[in-house]
């Protein structure tokens, strides 16, 4: 009797240790993802709104179209050379935050007790979606090669050359496009598992299930923002979502799991 009495306390205490470690991982994983995302918006912006670097405008001149047009080329690399930490530094933020993100959704449904579908498809919604979405952010970043060294005058006979290589990150541009706003929609189904997850869950807050709601409804806006490839209500939308609400929503969520300190009943 000693004996099961002393792996019956061994189990328990293995429990609290394995739950308390869960606790740690979901509060990091929220810092993680509520600064990576705050981040990656400013980061984002201050591109958008020429805030580090002016960005170069097309002027058709009397040297015709194909000395323009290589001119014009080589001055976006040029802007995009000086602005090339931004694009490395959000490129790479970006993806760090969507895999805490998909962590933090794998803590919630560690503690989450109701074997309902919600529960269920809330990690392959938060995976796919947070793979898909950093995926179109690293295609991205391999424009980075073309701006990582400075580009000078452009020599006698080069101008096709330079066309190319622009054209050939303009092709690089409309790739991430749909991958982005593809990646956004299933991150949406997501997030409104883990909002009916939160408000079904036995003592977590209600006013957090809502608050993730909402910023699956305004990331879906962004989705259809980003799809549509309109500037100004996906720079308006880009801002709620990932520098106030999914960072409030990650960080609540973190705390909340982060409290939590005894074994949770449901296991796998």
């Amino acid at each position: 009797m000693d004996t099961m009495a002393g792996t019956g306390t061994a189990i328990d205490l293995a429990s609290v240790d394995a739950e308390r470690a869960w606790s740690r991982i979901a509060r990091h994983a929220a810092y993680v993802a509520a600064i990576g995302f705050f981040a990656v918006t400013v980061l984002y912006l201050l591109d958008v709104y020429d805030v580090l670097d002016r960005s170069p405008r097309y002027v058709p001149t009397s040297a015709g179209q194909l000395t323009d047009e290589a001119n014009f080329w080589a001055r976006v690399f040029e802007h995009q050379h000086r602005i090339v930490w931004d694009v490395i530094a959000r490129d790479v933020a970006g993806p760090v935050a969507l895999v805490a993100l998909i962590v933090l959704g794998v803590a919630l449904r560690r503690r989450s007790q109701a074997d309902r579908p919600d529960r269920q498809l809330m990690d392959p919604f938060l995976t796919a979606g947070g793979t898909i979405a950093a995926l179109s952010s690293l295609l991205y970043l391999g424009n980075a090669e073309f701006w990582r060294q400075p580009w000078g005058p452009i020599h006698a006979g080069g101008e096709t050359s330079v066309i190319a290589v622009g054209r050939a990150t303009t092709a690089i541009d409309n790739l991430t496009i749909w991958t982005e706003a593809f990646g956004y929609l299933v991150l949406t189904l997501g997030i409104v598992c883990i909002g009916s997850v939160v408000r079904r869950q036995p003592g977590m807050p209600k006013a957090l299930g809502s608050l993730a709601y909402v910023t699956a409804a305004a990331l879906l806006g962004l989705s259809i923002a980003t799809a549509a490839d309109t500037d100004t209500p996906r720079s308006i939308l880009a801002l709620g979502v990932w520098a106030v609400l999914a960072p409030w929503v990650c960080l609540w969520l973190g705390r909340d799991l982060g409290r939590s300190s005894e074994p949770s009943m449901e296991r796998g």
